[in-house]
């Protein structure tokens, strides 16, 4: 398998022009391509955003029985398709094909003056898709042909925060983990590097990561474990009507000045209790951050053998309460904040306790370890 990267997540979504204002107006994106039906993309309008190093796709179906329309109806707004970049789209596609994956769409290759892309694709579970993306031109047009490049605005007119997407988690259903790292195995070429089984307030869940060589694309993949009580990874699983995308990791570079400028824009940030941040010391995390600054955006810190990372999560956006983001600077750590797990599980808590009806990001606690 020659997939190294995660080239773009598509969204579908009930608004695509709606959706389109919240990324670009919270998260700094900026609208970089469109398509629809005067462009031969049948049936839906979708929208390319780009910020940094991160590129998702928002797409909306024009009508009842579109597989956008179908999926919203089910899920509510959420991940599709996670993309992944590959020097050998055809040649991914036939290997994931013959490990037994489900052939979505056959190779197809789009070309015209702004470049040239193979794409193909293949199902995983709960109509969550992977695309295998080939580029001539990594610079070149998202789609050529299919795709009709916008006029952007200005890429210095408001600072590029998000480096690159880390990784992305999927919630499971219990008993249901080991086929899926299995399946990432044979199908993607990944390797399972990671795996951790976490009790805390009575819950409990089991974990497992699956990565690419280069670590470019890194799924995080959670399940409920049937011996602890109901929590976080269940609320998702019914919200989400299944498993799916839990949360979306954003890498950055300056994490301090990314969670100022989300939470200026009116991105809610996860709090964390104040009594986290007395224990840092305790716990060998010295991060060149002040422990105030920390507990003023909810940032939580960890360490792992190889260094230390800082993260903070962001409630859901959507009236389901489900797809939830993360930011997250690694400063040479690999893993994925495990040690925070206790920390952000009370914090949601509190708020599913606190706040029953509002858009809580569920199954944050897993996502301390993904």
């Amino acid at each position: 398998m020659t997939a190294h990267s995660i080239d773009h997540v598509e969204f579908y979504v009930g608004d695509v022009k709606q959706s389109a204002h919240y990324y670009c107006g919270t998260y700094g994106f900026r609208v970089v391509a469109e398509a629809g039906p005067r462009t031969g993309l049948a049936g839906a309008r979708s929208l390319v955003l780009a910020h940094g190093g991160v590129r998702i796709v928002l797409t909306s179906g024009l009508h009842a029985d579109h597989p956008a329309a179908r999926f919203v109806r089910r899920h509510g707004d959420g991940v599709r398709d996670v993309a992944l970049r590959t020097s050998d789209a055809a040649g991914d596609f036939a290997r994931a094909v013959a490990a037994g994956a489900d052939a979505v769409a056959e190779p197809e290759t789009f070309e015209d003056a702004g470049g040239r892309v193979t794409r193909a694709t293949v199902a995983v579970t709960n109509d969550l898709v992977h695309s295998f993306v080939q580029r001539a031109d990594p610079a070149g047009d998202f789609l050529p042909g299919r795709y009709r490049p916008t006029t952007a605005a200005d890429p210095q007119a408001s600072p590029e925060l998000l480096r690159s997407v880390d990784h992305l988690a999927l919630c499971l259903r219990p008993g249901s983990l080991a086929a899926m790292v299995d399946f990432y195995q044979r199908a993607l070429g990944l390797r399972h590097t990671y795996d951790e089984h976490i009790v805390v307030g009575g819950q409990a869940m089991a974990s497992k990561v699956v990565q690419d060589e280069t670590r470019g694309i890194t799924f995080t993949m959670v399940e409920p474990d049937p011996a602890g009580g109901r929590g976080q990874l269940h609320d998702f699983l019914d919200g989400f009507d299944g498993p799916g995308v839990q949360h979306v990791a954003y890498g950055t570079d300056d994490i301090v000045r990314a969670a100022r400028q989300l939470r200026s824009t009116g991105v809610e940030l996860l709090s964390t209790p104040s009594g986290y941040y007395s224990t840092l010391s305790e716990r060998g995390i010295e991060v060149d951050i002040d422990p105030a600054v920390l507990e003023e955006l909810g940032l939580l810190a960890d360490r792992d053998e190889w260094g230390q990372l800082v993260q903070v999560f962001t409630r859901s956006p959507y009236a389901r309460g489900t797809v939830f983001f993360e930011l997250i600077q690694r400063l040479d750590a690999r893993t994925f904040g495990s040690g925070n797990i206790k920390a952000l599980y009370e914090a949601v808590e509190r708020g599913r306790t606190e706040e029953p009806q509002a858009a809580v990001p569920v199954g944050a606690a897993a996502g301390a370890d993904g």
